[in-house]
This record gives structure tokens, C-alpha cells and sequence, in this order.
């Protein structure tokens, strides 16, 4: 039975909830089912796609700081863990990828390992952040970047897989984002 309310819970996540243009119903359920933490005036658009292993599985955590903005047609495999600081912009079409399968286990084991993104990064459109990874704060991953490794603060990185490019010359950023399109 537990497992069949699982799977309704995972449908309804992401085959209706993430289709409802009301910020509040989607945050309250992302919240009050899911179990996340989401900091005010974030924002989750509509379309993300929720991987995920269970509801409330082993204690691991989803948590969006306040002010980040997770643009449309996100793919958060939460299985791992997300730890997202505050006023993050996550752009369109970005995956954050918490699990990955061990290629030489006779068994394809699966493992999980959380991703942690500081507070003022910026994460470039169709961008892949990959389980165990944490980016420095205000550190800014290029558009396509695939990262699968630690980003350091401030440090710009793209390519596949990524590399550092160059260092943002912004230091202690104050900026506070505030994007809640209507309708989105």
C-alpha cells in the first residue's frame, strides 16, 4: 500500500502539481507532501520534473533558500539531497543529478550523495550539477557546463566536463532576487 502511495504522490508531483500556475499550491505541496524547506520568496516555476526514490525517504533533505529562483523545466533528482542557498538563479532546463549506479558492480548498485549550491550562484541554462558536488558561493556555471566537480567561490566554470574559466570580479554580492512571474 505504502509503495502504491508513493508512486500516486510521485504522479501527481510531477504530472499535475508541477502544471498548476499558483505558486502557493505548488509550494505547499512541495512543502506539506514532500517534506522540503523553502525559504520565502523563493521561487519554483512550473514544469520541474522530481526524481526521487520515496516520499521523505532517510532523513535526506531538500532545502531552497530564500529568494532563489528555480526557472521552468528543471530536473531535481532529490534522492541525494539538495541543499540550495539563498538568491540562486537556476536557470531553464538545468538537471541536478543526486544518484548515479556504480558501472563495476555486478549489481549496478545505485549511490546518492547530496548537492550543495551556496548563496549567490548562478546556474546557466540546460547546466548539469552532478551528486556530491558543492558550489562555492557566488560562483556562476555556464550554459550546457556538465559539473562533476567542486566549484570553488566566485570561480566561472564551463565545458563538459567542467573547467574554470575565469573568476567573477563581483565580491560579497548583496543582491536579492525576487522573480514570481505571474501565472509561471
Amino acid at each position: 500500500m505504502k509503495q502504491l502511495l508513493n508512486a500516486m504522490i510521485k504522479y501527481a508531483t510531477n504530472h499535475l502539481i508541477n502544471h498548476i500556475p499558483s505558486y502557493t499550491i505548488r509550494h505547499g505541496w512541495y512543502s506539506k507532501v514532500l517534506g522540503w524547506h523553502i525559504g520565502s520568496r523563493a521561487s519554483i516555476l512550473m514544469k520541474q520534473h522530481v526524481q526521487m526514490a520515496g516520499v521523505r525517504t532517510s532523513g535526506r533533505k531538500v532545502s531552497i533558500g530564500k529568494g532563489t529562483v528555480i526557472n521552468q523545466d528543471c530536473y531535481l533528482y532529490t534522492t541525494g539531497g539538495l541543499i540550495i542557498g539563498e538568491n540562486v538563479s537556476i536557470s531553464s532546463g538545468v538537471w541536478l543529478v543526486t544518484g548515479t549506479h556504480d558501472i563495476n558492480d555486478p549489481y549496478f548498485t545505485d549511490s546518492y550523495k547530496p548537492i550543495v549550491i551556496h548563496n549567490h550562484v548562478w546556474i546557466g541554462i540546460r547546466a548539469t550539477i552532478l551528486g556530491g558536488v558543492t558550489i562555492g558561493e557566488g560562483a556562476v556555471v555556464m550554459a550546457g557546463a556538465v559539473v562533476t566537480r567542486d566549484v570553488a567561490p566566485y570561480a566561472v566554470v564551463g565545458g563538459v566536463p567542467a573547467k574554470v574559466i575565469s573568476e567573477r570580479r563581483l565580491r560579497n554580492p548583496t543582491y536579492m532576487l525576487d522573480f514570481r512571474p505571474l501565472l509561471e
